[in-house]
């Protein structure tokens, strides 16, 4: 447990604000609410930093426009209407790269695929998609079809950037396609890329090939992108939030717009969540939005469970101390997918950690680049792997005794 659950933390009234505008629409009732924390607001410049930390700006000046609170200056709405444009087009900008993508490299090597969150869940979820910010690219496909597509976009302009050192050498991505799950490229634009080829970190909640078998098309413009069904992704953002400790606000917006989509259905939701092992992690998600929507926050907070509580604790321990706060709270991860033990089995947990212990003793691509071997030699990676390892941790103890 993170604080003491009898004692719940009382956020800022700019935190309380951002809270209630961290959704595509707003009730009377919330409106009320959010008009009376306006007028608690001692600066406004630190709520525009906050609301563009948490990936919440342009969202925040579209409720704040129409809402025209007496006590907002003018100059700071027109310092947020400026921030807010900006947002909008690198958004905009960002998903031209997705079709870019998919114009260029997906279509043209037959590469079966899927995005998830970023800019085609804005695509699909949200009226105006530029609403919804968005710093990079979320692509499943095939490990099998990864080297193919990483070698025709290293050689199309694209620029590695994890593994920094990826060549466009078919025996160079065959052996960083096998170490990591997840390999980012940088688009001609800059805009990063991630490749991944499973969902989890162990591969045991999600299969690749049947997420692929059930994806849906989304008509983007000209562009047919394909993508996650509502209730599976509904339930991957839960888990992929969790895991993050809801360390960002647009996260509460993108749950509210699957909740008012058409395709939206909760028994469906559940389903997934069964199937999946996943069902206190959307239960915990839906108090902790449901909460943070609630105009009286407090009653609400009281009234969470224990595993809301506990999520919400750390929301704010993130939201408020940011990427160095979540840092340290990762460290206390039971196992890479899950935040709290709650979410998880003592077997999953104990197989977690044989796999930590043994994660230092596999080669990384690093081994590879500093010295190129054929496939039939990188056995010799196990060997010189611990060694190297071994040499670093010395060096660094002389060089801070």
């Amino acid at each position: 447990m993170l604080h003491d659950s009898a004692c719940p933390i009382s956020p800022p009234p700019a935190l309380r604000l951002l809270f209630l505008l961290a959704r595509l629409k707003l009730s009377k009732l919330q409106e009320h609410e959010a008009n009376a924390l306006c007028s608690r607001i001692e600066d406004w410049t630190e709520l525009t930093c906050l609301a563009q930390d948490t990936f919440v700006l342009p969202l925040v000046y579209h409720h704040l426009s129409r809402l025209s609170p007496p006590s907002l200056p003018q100059n700071q709405m027109a310092q947020l209407r400026s921030q807010c444009l900006m947002s909008v087009a690198q958004n905009l900008g960002i998903a031209a790269e997705q079709k870019r993508l998919v114009h260029e490299l997906l279509v043209p090597l037959d590469v079966p695929y899927l995005f998830f969150k970023g800019p085609a869940l804005a695509a699909r979820y949200y009226d105006d998609p530029g609403m919804r910010c968005c710093g990079d690219i979320d692509l499943l496909v095939p490990r099998s079809r990864m080297p193919d597509l990483l070698a025709a976009a290293l050689q199309s302009g694209y620029q590695p950037s994890d593994p920094p050192w990826l060549t466009s050498d078919r025996t160079a991505l065959d052996f960083a396609v096998g170490r990591q799950s997840v390999i980012n490229i940088l688009t001609p634009a800059g805009i990063e890329v991630e490749v991944h080829c499973q969902l989890d970190k162990q591969a045991a909640l999600y299969d690749t090939e049947a997420l692929l078998a059930a994806r849906e098309t989304l008509q983007a413009g000209d562009t047919t992108l394909h993508v996650m069904p509502t209730n599976e992704l509904f339930v991957y953002l839960c888990l992929h939030n969790t895991r993050h400790y809801w360390s960002h606000l647009h996260w509460l917006v993108d749950l509210d717009a699957l909740q008012r989509h058409p395709d939206f259905n909760l028994t469906a939701v559940y389903a997934c969540a069964r199937k999946r092992g996943l069902t206190s992690t959307v239960d915990a998600s839906l108090e902790l939005n449901s909460a943070l929507a609630n105009p009286d926050l407090d009653e609400a907070i009281d009234k969470l469970s224990r595993q809301g509580r506990e999520l919400y604790q750390a929301c704010l321990t993130t939201l408020q101390g940011g990427l160095e706060a979540e840092l340290t709270l990762r460290r206390k991860r039971p196992a890479p997918e899950f935040a709290f033990d709650w979410q998880t089995t003592r077997h999953y947990r104990i197989r977690s950690r044989l796999r930590r212990w043994v994660q230092p003793f596999r080669p990384s691509y690093f081994d590879y680049a500093s010295r190129p071997l054929p496939p039939g030699w990188q056995w010799l990676y196990y060997v010189t792997h611990p060694c190297r390892k071994l040499r670093s941790l010395i060096t660094s103890r002389r060089s801070h005794p």
